[in-house]
Order: C-alpha cells, then sequence, then structure tokens
C-alpha cells in the first residue's frame, strides 16, 4: 500500500511542510528507520539524527517547523503515527458467523454479525450485541451480557451474570468474574464468605492477557470507560477502577479500593485493602499502598510503603547509603567507647 505524504496528511488532519507528493511505501518507528516509511518523532534534538536515516516522512509537532525531509505537523504526533498504524495495518476482520463445533445453550441470543469460533462455549441467557466476537475455547458462563463489536480472545473465561461493554478486548487467558477471596477465621478453620455479586466492565475497556477480575461479594466490581489493563494484573472483590485508568502489568489490587479517573499505577504496584486513589495520580513501579491510605488526587507517590514522590526520593537516595552510614555509625560507636575509655582510666 503506497500512499503520498499528502494523502496521509489528509487521513490525520496534518500540515505538510515540504514537498506533499512524496510517495511513502509503509510505517515504522525511528529506532528502526527504513526506506521509503514515515514515522513520528516528538523530540526536536534528534531531528538531525533522523535526516541522516533513509525515513521518507516524519510526523512532528508543531515546534519542528523545517526540516530536509518532509514534514507531517499534528498536535500530538504519537496519536497521528496510531492511527496510521491501523490505516496500513488494518484490524483483523472476522466473518460473523457461528462454528457449528461451538458449544451455545438455546436460550442465548446473538445479535447478527456475531463470530463464535469452534470450541467456544456460551451458556443459558447470555447476549452477545451486534458484530462481537468470540474467539476459540472461551467460556460465557450463564447470564453473562456483552455489548456491541467486543473481542473476547481465546480461552477467556467470563464467569455468571458478568457485563462487558462495547467495543471491549479481553485478551487470552483473563478470568472475569471468579469468586472473591473472602473467608472468615474460625478455631475449626476458615469459612468461605459466598461471593453473589458481579463484574462490570464498561466500554472500551481492555485487559490484558492472563490478568484477573473477581466478582464482588455483592454488588460490583467495576472497572471504568476507556480503562486499560495490562497482563497478569488481578483486582479484587468490589474494586471499583475509574474511567481511562491505566493499570500496568504484575500489579494487585486488593479488596474494596476505590481507584479515580485517569490514575497511572506503574508495573507491580501492590494496594492492601479499602485503598483510596484519588483522579489523575500516579504510582511509580513497585509502589506499595497500605491498608485504608488515601491518596489525594493529581499527586505522584512511590516507595513502599508509599509516599509522596519528593520524600520518596529522599528514602530511595537514604536506602543507597545505608551500609555506608552503618560503617560511619560503627566508627563514631567505636570512637564513643575509646573515649568512655580513656576517661575511666
Amino acid at each position: 500500500m503506497t500512499k503520498t505524504v499528502a494523502e496521509l496528511a489528509g487521513l490525520i488532519q496534518g500540515r505538510v511542510v515540504g514537498d506533499g507528493k512524496t510517495v511513502i511505501d509503509g510505517i515504522t518507528n525511528v529506532e528502526r528507520p527504513l526506506p521509503g516509511h514515515i514515522a513520528f518523532l516528538e523530540d526536536p534534538k534528534r531531528l538531525g539524527e533522523m535526516e541522516a536515516t533513509p525515513l521518507a516522512c516524519l510526523i512532528v509537532p508543531p515546534k519542528i517547523q523545517s526540516s530536509k525531509k518532509p514534514l507531517i505537523q499534528v498536535e500530538q504526533p504519537k496519536v497521528a503515527w496510531a492511527q496510521l498504524l491501523n490505516f496500513f495495518f488494518p484490524p483483523r476482520a472476522f466473518p460473523g458467523t457461528v462454528s457449528p463445533q461451538a458449544s451455545i445453550a438455546p436460550s442465548a441470543c446473538l445479535a447478527p454479525g456475531v463470530t463464535v469460533e469452534a470450541f467456544a462455549f456460551i451458556g443459558e441467557g447470555v447476549e452477545v450485541g451486534t458484530g462481537s466476537v468470540v474467539r476459540a475455547y472461551s467460556y460465557l458462563d450463564q447470564g453473562v451480557k456483552v455489548g456491541e463489536k467486543t473481542v473476547i480472545h481465546p480461552h477467556v473465561m467470563i464467569y455468571e451474570n458478568a457485563v462487558i461493554g462495547n467495543r471491549c478486548v479481553l485478551h487470552a487467558g483473563s478470568v472475569i468474574g471468579a469468586d472473591g477471596f473472602g473467608y472468615v477465621a474460625t478455631p475449626q478453620g476458615q469459612v468461605k464468605v459466598p461471593q453473589v455479586g458481579n463484574v462490570v466492565i464498561e466500554d472500551e475497556v481492555e485487559v490484558g492477557a492472563c490478568s484477573t477480575i473477581d466478582r464482588a461479594t455483592v454488588g460490583s466490581t467495576r472497572i471504568g470507560r476507556g480503562a486499560k489493563i495490562d497482563n497478569l494484573v488481578q483486582i479484587a472483590h468490589n474494586v471499583t477502577v475509574g474511567p481511562h485508568t491505566v493499570i500496568s502489568a504484575q500489579t494487585g489490587i486488593s479488596g474494596s479500593s476505590t481507584i479515580g479517573s485517569f490514575v497511572t499505577m506503574g508495573g507491580r504496584v501492590g494496594l492492601a485493602d479499602h485503598v483510596e486513589i484519588g483522579d489523575h495520580s500516579m504510582l511509580g513501579a513497585q509502589t506499595g499502598v497500605p491498608s485504608g491510605k488515601k491518596i489525594p488526587p493529581k499527586q505522584i507517590w512511590i516507595g513502599a510503603p508509599a509516599r509522596p514522590y519528593q520524600e520518596g526520593r529522599k528514602q530511595i537516595a537514604a536506602q543507597g547509603r545505608s551500609a555506608e552510614m552503618l560503617q560511619e555509625i560503627r566508627k563514631l560507636r567505636a570512637r564513643v567507647e575509646e573515649l568512655e575509655r580513656q576517661r575511666q582510666a
């Protein structure tokens, strides 16, 4: 597929600087510059480096005003680049047919254009909206509701009565609606607390491979519209994740925690139970938030236990000097003991 710079600029509402008739053969990134390809560049300091490559065109912010190569100026180069990735590599089209090898309960309701692949299981009372896809070996238990244009990849397990919104993506191996981890200790052992709620996933949520979202004890565990959840994330019962929040891999969120909207959580973050994270806050990688902690909106916290960014940096710096400080303390202690002996002599 080939297009001119001017044609591509029209697709992303960009402004052409230079030769708009230059032909583009493909799309790449600046780490892999290829002849005839287009990439995005946000750092003006790297412009000279990119001009020395065989790239045919660069998508840039308005602050980059001229170059030896054709430019397409846009406000958000990476967003425009993502749009062109979809143009050069269109999303896979599914046939809108139901495999005769799928197991579908008589009371299930599949809207027009639904794709169900071989060996998928769809239980009693399940509803699947127009254009959605249930791929091979996935399991939709009784009463599950799936919206329109949602893709459920292979080996996804969705327990009873879960609700999945429109235009969601559930990647392979994810488990939606397993029992929350609820027990009461008695002298005779652990007594299981029945988990009778469900999971509600709102529109345009993406759940990574092998992530798990547990059903509520009562009520709903809720994932807000547009949230993005990485691989290997555990979300416990009765958690609420706000709209457009991003949760990175290997994060664990304990029960009844509330995450605001547009929150960003780095990898391996750990939240104890009943934590509250304010809107637009950020938690650095491996941050540990203790039980009941409330983090205000629009703050950056790091470390374990979690602290505000500047305080956390000081703590990390002090930890790096702990061996040196211990050595100094030993020297001081030996000096004090020597002075004490001299005084008593």
